[in-house]
């Protein structure tokens, strides 16, 4: 299989549900949920920190947290959800929002093993939501989370299974299968992505993960199925064209893998890399070997020391007579993974 398919486990949290507007205090809050849920954390920064001044209510600091969390201010935000949690010790989401803190702080650390007293310090604070509301979902979906990061993926699973029999969350189902999938369990993770995708036809997301995993497993058309969906329902998500691309170019339709991948660098020039990689391959296919090279290069430009576009930018070049560019390619290559045998096959050539 020609893609690697990244699996992020991420805990489904839910949002608290704000009286409708009648006070200043309340009408800043209303707008700083508004602004967060519109993806626009910056803007809704100054808001909350409005109807904190006004109103500094458990609600509020937790609004607050949110945003100062998504903003990687995570010193205040583990400030402001404190103290919602002293304002009001019942307000279960500042609980589960410090615990999803805390695992943000490990998963952008430098050194995760110095920062693993983090997922110590969210286990802690989600056994605290537990004694406050043992029936609240969310608490065992991010302890289920935090244990996946642990490896400790049965007791992850045990945690997951409890908050679904509370609310069967498609996110949270999403987040069982791909625990599933670390331990080798496809079935079980195809039946949950299967469920999720139901439950939430109109979740590009899952949608995306869904078919990736089917084109993982050799199921090309029900893959295609699915991120064809994925591409109507949210055509300017690049990760989806970029997957359909990956669908695309194993069933050998290179129309359909070339228009998704120019999507994708349309959409997202310089995060996706592969989609370089995917247009340069299409290209091969085609025999139009300097637009081959000119992708190749490209991704090599974005992520210099990956041997995997080192050697299709050697192949190219050898296809195209530039035996030295293309010596130099697979040389490089070989120095980033000496086993790489097809660049070494191609030296063998080349002398």
């Amino acid at each position: 299989m020609r893609f690697w398919l990244f699996l992020v486990l991420v805990a489904g949290s839910v949002l608290a549900q704000q009286n409708p507007p009648s006070s200043r205090p309340q009408t800043q809050a209303s707008l700083c949920a508004l602004l967060y849920d519109a993806g626009r954390p910056e803007a809704a920064l100054s808001a909350c920190e409005r109807a904190v001044r006004d109103a500094p209510t458990a609600e509020n600091l937790y609004l607050l947290a949110r945003v100062q969390a998504e903003l990687g201010r995570f010193t205040a935000a583990i400030e402001n959800l404190r103290r919602s949690i002293t304002q009001n010790s019942g307000f279960i989401q500042s609980y589960v929002a410090l615990a999803q803190v805390y695992v943000r702080q490990y998963l952008l650390s430098e050194n995760r093993e110095a920062a693993k007293g983090l997922l110590d310090q969210a286990l802690s604070v989600l056994r605290e939501a537990e004694r406050v509301n043992p029936r609240y979902a969310p608490i065992y979906a991010t302890r289920g989370t935090v244990l996946a990061y642990q490896g400790r993926l049965d007791q992850a699973i045990e945690a997951i299974n409890r908050s679904l029999a509370l609310k069967d969350e498609p996110v949270v189902r999403a987040l069982l299968a791909d625990i599933y999938i670390r331990q080798g369990k496809w079935e079980e993770a195809l039946k949950n992505y299967d469920e999720a995708v139901k439950a939430a036809p109109r979740n590009a997301s899952l949608r995306v993960k869904y078919g990736s995993l089917l084109l993982l497993r050799g199921n090309v058309d029900q893959a295609i199925e699915q991120l064809d969906q994925a591409v109507v329902l949210a055509p300017g998500n690049a990760e989806a064209w970029l997957r359909r691309g990956d669908a695309y170019y194993e069933k050998k339709d290179w129309q359909q893998a070339g228009v998704s991948y120019q999507q994708t660098v349309a959409l997202s020039p310089v995060r996706y890399p592969d989609a370089y990689l995917g247009l340069g391959q299409v290209f091969l296919e085609l025999k139009d070997y300097q637009k081959a090279r000119f992708n190749f290069t490209k991704a090599v430009a974005l992520e210099q020391n990956n041997p995997v576009y080192r050697y299709w930018l050697c192949r190219a070049n050898e296809l195209m007579g530039d035996k030295e560019g293309a010596r130099a390619q697979c040389e490089h290559a070989i120095r980033l993974r000496p086993d790489f045998k097809e660049a070494q096959e191609v030296l063998n050539r080349l002398r």
